[in-house]
């Protein structure tokens, strides 16, 4: 018995240790609570959860900013910087509600959890395209998986969920060796677990930028788009459509969304994101938006424009650029 103890003991105790070193560090930050979760200008090197950052954010400054509009997309959306957009708004109060990878889904439980928090919404934009639009439930794993808050679901699932993906053995590989050195190998950047770019973030409005790009570009835009030639795939000149996506559990979740911002009066905006890949939303999905919405308040840049046509647009094939979103701000509030 005192052997198999002794035997049971060595083998969780590096599973302890480890488990320590989660709980103390805290690597994706879901602990614990945080004034701000990026730090003003550097380097987050660990992917966080925005869904959960964005949500968290917004509990801890509401009552002192009292925000009244609000920006929802996924990643895309971030380049909608505030500045640019209360230009256009009779309002400076602005908040970025985004998330990584984020879902119509998403976007629905987003508005309705500041409905059921009697946030009225006084200006709303949202960013989205054929792909987010597919999604209709809570997605996983601990980059995208919503916030409890925001899905309904369990807080100690999603716990779980992250505490799961810390003991991956390449992510734990990477991440101990960083935890220990401090440095950056070939590597470990290699392993694509760590985030090398320097951010900007504006707590107040939960703004995350890249002024790096950008001052890279300025300086020398060869020098930043010659090395990532192999992520501009070539195009054709023929016009794809993407495969029609808005079926009844889609059309529920806009119809939502539609009622709360009939309900807070809201001005809004909704932008069919101009993506790379150039393939134009299908018909009968933009006359179910134009519909829901009003063709007024829809407005598509998909397909084959001025926008999709260079790469200079992009900061790769998945990223336009900030300039792009002031275009189309300009537009859609002309």
């Amino acid at each position: 018995m005192k052997k198999f103890t002794l035997k049971l003991i060595l083998v969780l105790l590096p599973i302890l240790a480890i488990l320590f070193v989660y709980i103390v560090n805290d690597p994706f930050k879901v602990l614990y609570h945080y004034d701000s979760y990026f730090a003003k200008d550097g380097v987050q090197y660990i992917t966080l959860n925005k869904d959960y950052v964005s949500t968290e954010t917004f509990k801890n400054n509401y009552n002192k900013y009292k925000y009244d509009s609000y920006i929802f997309g996924n990643s895309r959306s971030m380049y909608y910087h505030v500045n640019e957009w209360e230009k256009h708004i009779n309002s400076d109060k602005c908040f970025h509600f985004d998330a990584s990878g984020e879902s119509l889904y998403g976007i629905e439980r987003k508005i309705q959890f500041l409905d059921k928090k009697n946030v009225n919404i006084k200006n709303a934009l949202i960013v989205f395209d054929a792909y987010s639009c597919m999604v209709v439930n809570n997605t996983e794993g601990h980059v995208m998986k919503k916030h409890p808050e925001i899905s309904g679901e369990s807080k100690i699932d999603y716990q779980i969920d992250f505490l799961k993906d810390f003991f991956d053995v390449q992510f734990l590989k990477v991440y101990l060796k960083f935890l220990t050195t401090h440095k950056l190998s070939r590597e470990m950047l290699d392993a694509h677990v760590l985030n090398t770019v320097e951010t900007h973030y504006d707590v107040a409005s939960n703004e995350l930028s890249f002024p790096e790009y950008e001052s890279l570009i300025e300086k020398n835009r060869d020098s930043f788009y010659l090395p990532r030639m192999n992520v501009f795939y070539k195009r054709d000149t023929f016009l794809h459509y993407c495969t029609p996506v808005l079926g009844v559990a889609q059309k529920d979740l806009l119809n939502n969304i539609k009622k709360v911002f009939d309900k807070d009066q809201t001005s809004y905006r909704i932008v069919i994101s101009p993506l790379y890949d150039q393939k134009k939303i299908d018909s009968t999905d933009l006359k179910e938006l134009y519909a829901i919405f009003g063709k007024e308040n829809v407005f598509d840049f998909s397909g084959i424009n001025e926008f999709t046509g260079s790469i200079y647009n992009y900061y790769e094939d998945s990223h336009y650029r900030p300039f792009i979103a002031n275009k189309i701000m300009d537009i859609i509030y002309k």
